[in-house]
């Protein structure tokens, strides 16, 4: 059997791979459950523990968006009470909470019932009991929170690429400086320092002072300079882990390492990075009405034949070695087995050859194939891929030149012709990460065979005249509605909606909001525009209001009101049938009403057939 082969995959796929699995991110969520954090200050409707709970619901619907893997836990100090595990899948062995300290949530991944557990007591009006379950203290020591929070991570069954511990306190001095339990603290934090976990600190209070007690803390986990550090407000932590995300987070790992060869005894080693990818969505699962259960699919390649006796004779399953693939080529159909085509696309092996250099003048915008990659020299594999890359960056850029090459990125993979463009570092936001890195940018071109003419662009025709005024005035828009643009203004509204009807689906949330930042802000635009709106009329006239379009199936009756098709009529007998089809009528017979003609006149091997094969094979048979 042979299956029809088209190579219609982008580029994009090809060169998309899964990352190597190297870790997941544990996040453990401590609060502090003293009995100030139960009071409302200045007339607020809800106590900063209500609004922690808000924080952490927020936060948790934020991680199945962006990494779904990602661990969460939480847990309670200050707390009188430790009660134990209300179900068996929550108790860790050999993990023991110590005074005053509780775990509400196991280090797991991130799952509907934790969140409804959060949610539930958010709107519980005792809390779920909270003063009874767990009640309040003070004073725990803050050592023995962060000894339950390493030892949470320790036992989480998973490899954890990165640790990181959040405390929600409106206490700006938990310990005194001349106390012991200080020292512990200090001590401990150097301890996170070695194991790589991180502290972050959310005050929940205006007038929270963070230099009494935690900005030592803070710089000694982090190992920042006490000048240098920044400390954390209340207003600005709480404004940005409420802030709903729907950009999925990729772990910055290169897609593809391989040698850049300068000449056939000359070349260094790079690094591969995707610049931008198509966002991946959760994927669709096929469920059974009746009973919810999730249906299984295989492919299975068969190969049959058939005859005019019996619709099917035999039927067998093709292993893969046994498949073909096959390609049209002069009116006929050749066939290749699937190495074969592995090796028509393995032309050349893995990695950059260096064809020349050109003026950074012949890159043309308009003939870029896909989204850019980016390359980055790879110290570890060969030594002095660095200065290499350096220099060559450096006289690129001093000489306003880009290298041509040939990029193979993986077996089994077309070489394709790129162009490796110096760029510099460039920042949108002089506080934030830089939006473009410096270093060769991999720009895909095309190769002759890929550019098209297009007939309407070379026919020559005469453009309308447009005077200087006219010009001026539109000059003017332009001005008026322009706009500074970056890619993180914009969130994509697709993903939004999927996620917020998944989330209004298992929560029952009715009446979500949705804001499409993509939509244009036309009251915005009028107001802006309303000042030369008499110059554009008087200038170009009023807009042409074009007739409406009639619809294809809308024609007219005797009367010349407006009419629709009407359904087909199945014939009332034989003869009538084939009256229609000599007629020429075949509009309003179906496949199923001809294939019912045939099968009763004794004829075999329909099934195939299409409609009009089913009027040849009648016709033929009323001329015979």
């Amino acid at each position: 059997m042979s299956s029809d082969w088209r190579a219609n995959h982008s580029d994009e796929e090809e060169d998309e791979q899964d990352d190597v699995f190297a870790g997941r991110s544990g996040l453990i969520l401590t609060v502090d459950c003293a009995s100030y954090m139960f009071e409302r200050e200045g007339g607020e409707s809800e106590s900063r523990f209500v609004e922690v709970l808000h924080i952490i619901e927020a936060m948790m619907r934020n991680k199945v968006v962006t990494n779904e893997t990602d661990l969460v836990g939480v847990v309670f100090y200050n707390t009188k009470h430790n009660p134990a595990p209300e179900t068996e899948e929550e108790l860790q062995p050999g993990l023991v909470a110590p005074r005053q300290c509780a775990i509400y949530l196991p280090l797991g991944a991130t799952s509907v019932e934790m969140i409804r557990k959060v949610r539930g007591m958010r709107e519980s009006d005792d809390l779920f009991g909270f003063d009874a379950k767990y009640g309040h203290a003070q004073g725990t020591s803050l050592s023995n929170v962060l000894w339950l929070c390493s030892r949470m991570f320790s036992h989480c069954g998973y490899k954890l690429a990165q640790s990181t511990i959040v405390l929600f306190t409106s206490n700006d001095q938990p310990h005194d400086s001349s106390s012991s339990e200080y020292q512990q603290a200090l001590v401990k934090a150097r301890d996170l320092q070695q194991k790589e976990i991180f502290v972050e600190l959310v005050p929940m209070s205006g007038s929270f002072e963070c230099g009494k007690f935690y900005k030592e803390f803070l710089c000694t986990v982090l190992e920042e300079e006490l000048d240098e550090f920044e400390c954390p407000v209340y207003e600005q932590s709480k404004e940005r882990l409420l802030h709903r995300l729907f950009v999925r987070s990729y772990k910055k790992r290169s897609i593809a390492g391989i040698k850049w060869h300068l000449s056939d005894d000359v070349s260094l080693a790079v690094n591969v990075y995707s610049l931008r990818r198509r966002p991946r969505y959760p994927k669709k699962v096929r469920m059974l009405r009746t009973t919810n259960e999730v249906i299984v699919s295989k492919r299975v390649h068969v190969s049959s034949t058939f005859s005019d006796e019996r619709e099917e004779e035999d039927t067998k399953v093709l292993l893969p070695g046994e498949q073909r693939k096959s390609i049209a080529i002069g009116g006929e159909k050749v066939s290749f087995k699937p190495e074969e085509v592995a090796q028509m696309k393995q032309l050349l092996p893995p990695g950059i050859r260096l064809l020349g250099f050109k003026p950074a003048s012949v890159i043309n915008m308009t003939n870029h194939l896909r989204s850019s990659l980016f390359l980055y020299p790879n110290e570890s594999y060969i030594n002095g891929s660095t200065t290499l890359y350096r220099a060559l960056y450096e006289k690129c850029l001093e000489k306003n030149q880009v290298a041509i090459c040939m990029l193979t990125m993986r077996r089994k993979q077309p070489s394709k012709l790129v162009a490796l463009v110096p760029q510099t570092e460039l920042a949108h936001d002089p506080l934030g990460e830089a939006d473009r890195h410096c270093g060769f940018r991999v720009d895909f071109i095309p190769f002759a065979g890929d550019i098209r003419k297009l007939p309407f662009l070379e026919e020559s025709a005469t453009a309308p005249e447009v005077t200087d005024e006219q010009a001026d005035l539109f000059k003017k828009l332009i001005k008026k509605v322009k706009f500074k643009f970056h890619p993180t203004h914009f969130e994509d509204p697709s993903s939004q909606n999927l996620f917020i009807n998944i989330e209004s689906l298992v929560f029952d949330v009715e009446d979500a909001e949705l804001f499409d930042s993509t939509r244009p802000d036309c009251d915005r635009i009028d107001t802006k525009l309303e000042p030369i709106l008499t110059d554009m009329e008087r200038l170009f006239g009023e807009d042409v209001e074009e007739a409406p379009k009639r619809r294809r199936n809308e024609g007219t009756d005797h009367d010349g009101e407006p009419r629709t098709k009407g359904p087909r009529v199945a014939p009332v007998n034989d003869e009538e049938l084939v009256n229609l089809l000599k007629q020429g009528k075949v509009g309003s017979l179906t496949i199923p009403v001809l294939k019912d003609y045939l099968q009763r006149q004794g004829v075999r091997g329909i099934s195939q057939l299409t409609k009009s094969g089913l009027v040849d094979q009648i016709l033929a048979m009323q001329a015979d």
